[in-house]
Order: C-alpha cells, then structure tokens, then sequence
C-alpha cells in the first residue's frame, strides 16, 4: 500500500484567523502587562513612605524629644522656636496631619518640589523644621528623598532655589497668568510611577508629604501619606490603579476628598 505524505503549508486564510487572534490576545494583555509594570514602580513609591515613616520612629525612639531637634535654616529666637514646635505637635494630633513639603504634579511638566504653597495644606506646614540638620532632615535622607531638604532650604533662603543646587535643579517655566517660575527637582529621581511624576491636567495639582501620630490618643508612633488639598489622614492619595500613598494602608484611602 502506497502511504501519501502530505506536507501541506498554512494557507492565507489560516494565516489571517491566526494574526487577528494574536490582535484580540494583544489588545487585551499587553494593557494588563504594562498595568503590572506600573503597579510595581507605585509600590516601590510606597515604599519610600514607609521608609519615612520608620526612619522617624527610629528617632522617636532613641530621643522622646526628637520631634523638637532641627537646625533652622534662618535665624530663630525662642518665640519662633516655640511656635512651629506647638505648630507640629498641633498638626500631629489633627485630622490632616502636619506637612514636611509639597509636590506639585501637571501633564506637560516635570514634578515640582517646595516647602509651601498656599493652594497647599498649609494649615500645620512645618516645611521649615525639616532645616539643614535634625529629625526631619535625616529621616529625608534616609528615606532617599535625596535633595528635598536641600530644595526647602533654599526657598526659604530667599531666590537661591531659581538656579539649581547641587542636588537639585531648577527650570524656568512659565505659569498660569504666562509670568516666569521656576520648578525644582531633586536630580535623583524622586518618584518612579506614572502617578507621582505626571498630573492629569495642565495645572499642578498637589500633595503634601504629611505626618501624623499613628493614634492621637497614644501618641507614641507616626504614618506618614501623600495628602491632596483640603484632605485628611481618611483620603489620602489613591492612584488610578488603587494604589493608597499612605502607610495607614488601605484604610487612608477609605474615605473620598469631599
């Protein structure tokens, strides 16, 4: 008996079915794929919060008083002194928390870093105890906010920030009424997600860095969150991929800004 082998090829209709279905596959994994990568960085931010956060414990717990230890930037009497210390300790027990800085974020534009913005939280800003040395200062660096004291300082110093630093840089742009401003960054990367680095808008929007005694009422411990304006502890920042910036964990984000 006489075996046919047959070796036939794929025809073009085969062909066409096989690519239109790697199309749909595509359409519908790659999406999904590039959401995981994104995903990852927004934890990798996260992180940092935590790492904030522990690196103000740690001084919480060597020195009761480490909430009051900062080298000012400028000149200080005690009734100066005194007053952002009663500012902090304020905002700590508030709903809100008190501010370290702000990060401004808009579509067309690089992130923003300062020490205040009045659109901001400023209720308990406390932007200028972070200063050249201290709790807040070395918790920054510890967390690898890298540049973010050096930036404050130099807002608060007068016009030094509209050049760049060594650790930060500072580019002109021009604002909402078209007058020149300057935005300043850290030169390492601050942020490494999609939704800490570009706004939605072509406007800033922002966040302060808050912190918060874990319980008012014990008040032995902070959390640290990424707050939007007029927000509280409850409503911190969630991304669109639900990731909560704040280290209360999903509980932060439980509420929405009103």
């Amino acid at each position: 008996m006489n075996t046919i082998n047959s070796k036939r090829g794929i025809t073009l209709m085969e062909l066409m079915v096989v690519i239109a279905i790697m199309g749909v596959l595509s359409s519908v994994a790659m999406p999904k794929l590039f959401g995981f990568g994104e995903k990852a960085r927004e934890k990798i931010d996260l992180m940092k919060l935590y790492d904030l956060r522990n690196a103000i414990n740690i001084a919480l717990i060597e020195d009761s008083e480490a909430m009051s230890n900062y080298s000012p930037v400028q000149s200080q009497n005690d009734s100066t002194r005194n007053s952002f210390i009663t500012k902090l300790h304020n905002g700590l027990s508030s709903n809100g928390g008190a501010a370290l800085f702000v990060i401004e974020l808009r579509s067309d534009l690089s992130i923003n870093v300062q020490g205040k913005h009045w659109k901001a939280n400023n209720t308990y800003n406390v932007c200028e105890m972070v200063g050249t040395d201290g709790t807040f200062y070395s918790a920054l660096k510890t967390a690898n906010f890298d540049g973010v004291a050096d930036i404050i300082a130099a807002r608060l110093s007068g016009n030094s920030w509209k050049s760049s630093g060594d650790t930060y840089t500072s580019k002109e742009y021009k604002n909402a009424e078209n007058k020149s401003d300057y935005r300043t960054a850290p030169k390492k990367k601050l942020f490494q997600s999609r939704a800490l680095n570009i706004g939605k808008y072509e406007d800033n929007t922002r966040y302060t860095m808050n912190v918060r005694w874990t319980d008012p009422d014990d008040p032995y411990s902070v959390e640290v969150f990424l707050l939007p304006q007029d927000g509280n502890w409850e409503t911190a920042y969630r991304s669109d991929n639900g990731t909560c910036f704040s280290t209360y964990g999903n509980r932060g984000c439980r509420k929405k800004k009103k």
